[in-house]
């Protein structure tokens, strides 16, 4: 029987990528690099990732950016708590850091549904979330689907 954990994944940007580089909140989790490919088109992810430390000290891991035919975009993500209502979440100001496994199920789902050009450990399934959750990408969130569901894109 599918019994969800939901989290809402709250999204920020988009940002040039030098603005990005002066992020430094540690509540934003994750981010997403956007921009042009020859087969999608432009402003469609590139890349989903976890920060691990701040936004800002892992986007200077990227060296591929430089190669980019035009400029990319990027966002940055806090997750909530897990919730069953939103009338739980829905006072909350900000999204305090969630524990690592959180963090790693929601990029792994995220990447898994989305598919992005330069993400390779995740697109072939192969970290599957063995809970049951459910994703909110609200905000600024791009080309992102609204609503991602563990059920639907590993069952």
């Amino acid at each position: 029987m599918f019994q969800p954990q939901y989290f809402n994944v709250h999204w920020y940007g988009p940002y040039s990528f030098e603005d990005a580089e002066a992020l430094s909140d540690p509540n934003l989790v994750l981010y997403m690099i956007c921009g042009t490919h020859g087969i999608y088109g432009k402003s469609v992810p590139l890349y989903i990732g976890k920060t691990f430390r701040t936004p800002s000290k892992r986007l200077g891991e990227h060296k591929w950016i430089e190669h980019e035919p035009d400029p990319v975009q990027v966002y940055a993500a806090a997750i909530s708590k897990p919730f069953q209502a939103w009338n739980e979440i829905e006072h909350d100001e900000e999204y305090p850091a969630p524990e690592n496994s959180i963090i790693e199920k929601v990029e792994s789902l995220i990447i898994f549904a989305h598919q992005p050009v330069y993400n390779s450990r995740s697109k072939a399934g192969t970290q599957t979330v063995s809970d049951d959750i459910v994703i909110f990408n609200t905000g600024r969130r791009s080309t992102l689907l609204p609503e991602l569901s563990s059920m639907y894109w590993y069952a």
